[in-house]
């Protein structure tokens, strides 16, 4: 066997035990898949470098066999007072995303916030939702959902603190404790075309408190079966169907809608301030 990686217990993983891994919890079972990542799953194996890792990663998910690849390529770029290249701009969710992205007969989408990287056949598609509002109707997340077939994969990555969709779907109830913040900049398109654009984003209220995590959320999504979660290496991978989460999500909002909070809001936490500063750190978070 050929190592890819070895987790902190000293257990080797090669191509065969990842790919089963991924199998075992349904990752080839879906027409498309949206991948979070975090890929360095233990130390990587000597005969490896860098990029020949994370292709040897992308090889693994191609061959189950699934029809289309998504992956996030989120920049925030207006939210950091930058403008947004679709060719240039490096995403900040992780090196396979990453690699995923700048490879050939990919379309990555013109959203200066939260861009999305697809494979070609669903560029058309992808096209028609060009919305201003990054989390609304018409953004990349509602173009997602809009789709049949698809399942969340979080490959490494933690799902309790990076599942942007939940933003998403609080946008689509237009919950209290968030508001529409308004940025702009020039985007450059893929012919080196430069446009300048309003762009709006669904953020907290500056007194609403977050979770740091929404581990409570997973636990309950495992234990009713709807996600599939095992270890590989150091980490977790997780498979769960983007409708299941989306109805999930709606019904824990409508029926507690301080579900996703870290406590519950008061009307004085609902002010319209944006809560992140660019110049402290860059900005990674809705």
């Amino acid at each position: 066997m050929k190592e890819l990686f070895i987790d902190q217990d000293g257990q080797a993983y090669g191509i065969k035990e990842i790919r089963n891994v991924l199998l075992e919890i349904g990752a080839d079972d879906c027409d498309i898949l949206f991948v979070h990542s975090d890929v360095m799953f233990g130390k990587p194996g000597r005969d490896f470098k860098r990029k020949q890792y994370l292709a040897t990663i992308d090889d693994i998910l191609l061959s189950l066999g699934v029809k289309h690849i998504i992956v996030p390529a989120f920049t925030y770029s207006f939210c950091n007072h930058e403008d947004y290249d679709v060719r240039l701009s490096k995403t900040s969710m992780g090196a396979y995303n990453e690699y995923v992205r700048k490879k050939e007969k990919r379309y990555r989408t013109l959203d200066p916030i939260l861009s999305l990287s697809v494979p070609e056949g669903l560029t058309s598609y992808f096209e028609q939702y060009n919305g201003e509002h990054s989390l609304g109707i018409g953004g990349g997340l509602d173009a997602v959902h809009h789709l049949d077939g698809v399942k969340f994969l979080f490959l490494g990555a933690d799902m309790a603190e990076c599942f942007t969709y939940v933003h998403y779907v609080e946008k689509i109830l237009a919950v209290p404790y968030r508001f529409d913040m308004e940025f702009s900049g020039n985007i450059i398109d893929a012919d080196g075309n430069a446009l300048y654009r309003r762009q709006y984003i669904h953020t907290q209220c500056y007194g609403v408190k977050l979770p740091e995590r929404y581990g409570y959320f997973e636990d309950e999504m495992v234990d009713k079966g709807y996600v599939r979660k095992k270890r590989l290496g150091d980490k977790y991978v997780a498979c769960f169907d983007e409708k299941t989460a989306y109805e999930q999500i709606r019904t824990k909002i409508i029926n507690n809608v301080n579900y996703f909070l870290d406590k519950p809001y008061t009307e004085k936490d609902l002010i319209h301030k944006y809560i992140y500063n660019y110049k402290e750190k860059r900005i990674t978070h809705c």
